[in-house]
């Protein structure tokens, strides 16, 4: 006769492969509910290691023709202390450590959180120095450019001490080695696609009340997935996100 095998018993020798790679599974879930008459649904979920996107759910109040995507967006996920600052010396105030904000950004919105934290220094805005720092898909580079005077980069801040003198999120702008004075701070490696994006639902004008995309997806961690509707729709959509990090 056959073995029978009662999986709420505890009396097996050796747990089998199966139970130990389930034990290991911890899927995340993010929900939400929003109106969408005056404003679109933007969501952008992402994660803290390489992930997997398992399911997604909307449901609509009612029938009314309206338009909703999900994409896979390509760019930096910025984790706190592991790729969230660097450093950078201008003439007149010396050296100064920039931090970011932990968070997800495409290579635009990558530009526009470091421009954000450069300007936020209180020592660079005592002497009256602001930036801009701007992201060109095209060619894949990062520029920083002072109000006035000259800025580097430095790769490695000798004057620190050794757990904080590296620039561990130099290379997300593709700044890899310590630079010169001069008028700009120019990306030495090229970082390209970080502004792309993949469609993969894509529904325009649907009535459906409710639409379930149940394809498994394999991510990295500088990708995230972005749920959007147009606005102007006298609706609510309810959203459900199921995901796990990859151990």
């Amino acid at each position: 006769m056959s073995i029978v095998y009662y999986p709420n018993r505890v009396y097996k020798g050796k747990v089998p492969a199966i139970d130990r790679e389930m034990a290991k599974r911890n899927p995340q879930i993010v929900q939400g509910s929003q109106s969408i008459n005056a404003t679109a649904l933007d969501v952008t979920i992402s994660a803290n290691t390489n992930w997997q996107l398992n399911s997604i759910g909307w449901v609509f109040s009612a029938a009314t023709a309206r338009n909703f995507s999900a994409v896979v967006k390509q760019g930096r996920k910025v984790v706190e202390n592991l790729n969230d600052y660097l450093w950078f010396e201008t003439p007149t105030v010396g050296r100064q450590k920039i931090t970011l904000d932990a968070d997800f950004y495409t290579g635009t919105e990558l530009g526009v959180e470091l421009q954000a934290q450069m300007n936020a220094n209180s020592t660079w805005a005592a002497a009256g120095i602001t930036f801009t720092v701007s992201y060109n898909s095209s060619t894949g580079l990062f520029t920083i450019t002072p109000s006035s005077g000259t800025i580097r980069y430095l790769n490695t801040n000798t004057a620190q001490t050794l757990s904080s003198y590296d620039s561990i999120a130099g290379h997300l702008f593709g700044l890899t080695v310590n630079g010169t004075l001069g008028a700009t701070v120019v990306s030495d490696t090229t970082v390209f696609g970080l502004d792309s994006e993949v469609p993969f639902v894509s529904e325009t004008a649907s009535v459906a009340l409710a639409y379930s995309h149940n394809e498994v997806h394999t991510l990295g961690i500088d990708q995230a997935v972005c749920l959007t509707t147009n606005s102007g729709v006298a609706i609510t959509v309810d959203y459900v996100v199921n995901y796990e990090e990859i151990v």
